[in-house]
């Protein structure tokens, strides 16, 4: 048995794709449609390769289900290859000078400040370097977790209550979706992205535009057609390029429902677009007050301008410790190495030495990087415990980790 092996040191570039995702209102069942798969898309810069893709419907059940059809779209990268910037604190009040690269306006005093997961470096900011996951301390991830799941800002949206009225989301709540997506990229030892005003403004149509949408019409969220309710050009283009959910409640509440991704059994194409190390920036929108589920959220995900960690493989839940909650939903194995679509899977509960059986899913691949995922069999996991992962018919040999939950109160 080889000792567990830890992918840090050296980088890889994403193949992308996209995903949306149905969300049931007022739970936490998740029923996907994977309603784009991304043939060709330019990777860490702006003006990247154009990209053309066909629906296919997704599985798992719930009261609402998207529809397969057909689609095809063009769109540019949704990187701009710059860095994220925000002057504006979505109150009206703005900074001056204005903000650089990965910092925000805060309305309270009106200065820029670093956006999650950055420090101060000289006047600018800088990654915090995440660290390998393996070196994570108990303290230090749950610190994460507890601080990732604070709800700063109660009442995200800025609206005139009108219908097609976009309006445009608090900083607070960017910054509370920020913190979230910073807190699941650092347990897998990725880093932080930012936010881009002008993605931001794109999702926010896009938002708008499918709280509306009509599940009951069929055709794809992504490709929205010109006759649907509150449809701008600007909010169909962002849906062809966003991971899409409903019912959440709040923007940051949707991205442990894209992790968890629950009901894409086929694809988990939420997840692998989160954890695809060069994603950066994002484009946050969220709009409530209508439609079936009464909120909907858009999440850019093209962004590939990242230059943080870009390890070969990276895995949910991730090695080290890790809170249980993530622990008990779908493990997922993605990366740049050959042959993780069609790998062997084993796990191990080390304390007792016992095997533990696994079923494993083959994924559709073309979702970001490489993945494949397996589910518990007639066992749980447990806090306290060390589950090693051995991943087996990769390129370069056999990847061995050990999973260790944890309960962060």
């Amino acid at each position: 048995m080889k000792s567990p092996s830890s992918p840090w040191g050296s980088r890889a570039c994403a193949a992308l794709s996209l995903s949306i995702l149905v969300v049931a209102s007022g739970c936490n069942l998740l029923s996907g449609v994977e309603d784009l798969r991304v043939n060709h898309l330019g990777v860490g810069g702006a003006g990247g390769e154009g990209l053309s893709g066909s629906g296919n419907s997704g599985g798992g059940s719930t009261s609402a289900t998207g529809n397969g059809g057909s689609a095809s779209a063009t769109t540019g990268n949704g990187g701009s290859g710059a860095t994220g910037t925000s002057t504006s604190t979505g109150t009206g009040v703005t900074c001056s000078p204005a903000c650089g690269a990965n910092q925000y306006c805060e309305a309270a005093t009106t200065t820029c400040v670093c956006n999650p997961g950055y420090v101060k470096q000289g006047n600018g900011c800088k990654a915090a370097p995440p660290g390998d996951p393996t070196t994570h301390t108990e303290q230090e991830v749950c610190d994460h977790w507890v601080k990732g799941h604070q709800i700063t800002e109660q009442s995200p949206l800025t609206s005139s209550g009108a219908e097609c009225d976009a309006g445009s989301l608090k900083q607070g709540a960017i910054v509370d979706t920020l913190v979230r997506i910073e807190a699941f990229r650092w347990l897998s030892g990725l880093g932080p992205v930012s936010d881009d005003a002008g993605l931001n403004a794109g999702a926010q149509k896009c938002a708008n535009l499918e709280s509306w949408w009509n599940f009951n019409n069929g055709g794809s969220p992504h490709f929205p057609p010109a006759g649907s309710k509150c449809y701008t050009a600007e909010g169909a283009a962002a849906a062809g390029q966003s991971n899409i959910a409903w019912g959440s409640g709040h923007p940051a509440q949707a991205i442990d429902q894209f992790m968890e991704d629950n009901g894409n059994a086929t694809t988990m194409g939420h997840r692998r677009w989160i954890l695809n190390p060069p994603l950066d920036p994002v484009g946050i929108g969220y709009w409530q007050g209508g439609g079936q589920f009464g909120n909907a959220e858009c999440l850019s995900v093209f962004g590939g301008s990242g230059n943080g960690p870009s390890p070969p493989w990276v895995a949910m839940p991730n090695q080290g410790f890790v809170p249980v909650e993530i622990a008990n939903w779908t493990w997922t194995f993605h990366g740049s190495i050959g042959g993780i679509a069609n790998a062997q899977i084993s796990v191990l509960r080390v304390d007792d030495n016992t095997p533990l059986a696994v079923n494993v899913q083959t994924l559709q691949q073309g979702f970001a990087q490489e993945a494949i995922s397996w589910t518990a069999s007639g066992w749980q996991a447990q806090p306290g415990k060390t589950y090693r992962v051995t991943v087996s018919g990769v390129g370069g040999g056999d990847v061995v980790y050990d999973v260790k939950p944890i309960t962060c109160n």
